[in-house]
């Protein structure tokens, strides 16, 4: 796992304890984590903004708006990509079996589909 530093605005948008301070604001022990954690490296002051645009985004997004077949969409699509990825890897490893062909990519990709998964599960059941 990389350091807060090194990561992305989309990575740190995943993040946790990211999430919960953008939040909940007024945590103290998580803002206070966070305002120390921006003094230390202020040059991703950049990188917290917009990943604390992304977080508010998300927030506000409404799964009531999804009807079952975009749902199925939604499903389709990761399934799919998960075919693509796999299909890749079995080409550039022929004697490798296809179920035994997780490589890093996929277990990234099936890790982030998950937290997708529940991060959606997380909106719609209002997890605090």
């Amino acid at each position: 796992m990389k350091p807060f530093s090194e990561l992305s605005a989309e990575e740190l948008a995943m993040e946790n304890l990211f999430i919960r301070w953008v939040r909940f604001p007024e945590d103290p022990p998580i803002r206070s984590f966070w305002e120390n954690w921006i003094l230390k490296y202020p040059a991703q002051k950049d990188t917290v903004a917009k990943a604390r645009e992304l977080v508010l985004i998300a927030s506000d997004w409404k799964p009531d708006n999804l009807s079952n077949l975009e749902v199925n969409s939604i499903w389709g699509r990761i399934m799919s990509s998960l075919d693509i990825m796999g299909d890749r890897d079995t080409k550039k490893k022929p004697r490798e079996s296809r179920s035994t062909a997780l490589s890093a990519g996929n277990i990234i990709l099936i890790l982030m589909s998950v937290t997708f998964i529940l991060f959606i599960f997380y909106v719609i059941l209002g997890i605090s």
